[in-house]
């Protein structure tokens, strides 16, 4: 008969193991910069194209109820694509902070963060909040996960796949203007 192994010999699995294959792989940070933001950039970016479809084929997001933009078309694209994403990186960094001594657990994070983010998107236009949710969950999870390598590459990082994520709307939105 075996003897009771004490707690720290127990096989107790690794959170990272627990998680499933789509967070481990926005936990995992072994890869290069631009690897990892095609592939969060992805993960963002096919659900949250599923989600608004969804939203607008409900009637829940329309034209009306959307995020109006104005401006020329080239400041437009630039303050989604290229300014808006850093700016609110950096904004995301003190709100993870701040949310981190509710938590210090990851995944549940990032998804407050994102609760965050769709309340603060909601105030401009409803319905946007609920089509901001899940990228923002994937840009909270991408920033904790390269900030344990460094702040500015986490920033960096989380920047470049949330411009992946702004490319098509801010095309469609020039382009509708």
């Amino acid at each position: 008969m075996e003897p009771e192994k004490d707690a720290e010999q127990q096989n107790v699995p690794d959170p990272e193991i627990r998680r499933g294959w789509l967070l481990s792989m926005l936990f995992y940070n072994r890869i290069s910069m631009p690897r990892y933001v095609l592939r969060a950039g992805l993960i963002s970016f096919v659900p949250s194209i599923m989600i608004v479809v969804i939203l607008a084929a409900s009637g829940i997001m329309t034209e009306e109820r959307g995020p109006t933009f104005e401006g020329s078309p080239l400041f437009l694209l630039l303050m989604i694509v290229v300014i808006g994403p850093p700016i609110e990186t950096l904004l995301m960094a003190p709100i993870l902070w701040m949310l981190s001594f509710v938590t210090k657990r990851q995944v549940p994070l990032a998804a407050m963060s994102a609760c965050v983010w769709a309340g603060l998107h909601s105030l401009l236009a409803p319905a946007w909040g609920l089509g901001v949710i899940w990228p923002f969950f994937v840009f909270s999870c991408s920033y904790l996960t390269w900030r344990k390598r460094a702040f500015w590459r986490a920033i960096l990082v989380t920047s470049c796949v949330h411009s992946f994520q702004n490319l098509l709307p801010g095309i469609i939105a020039i382009a509708t203007q």
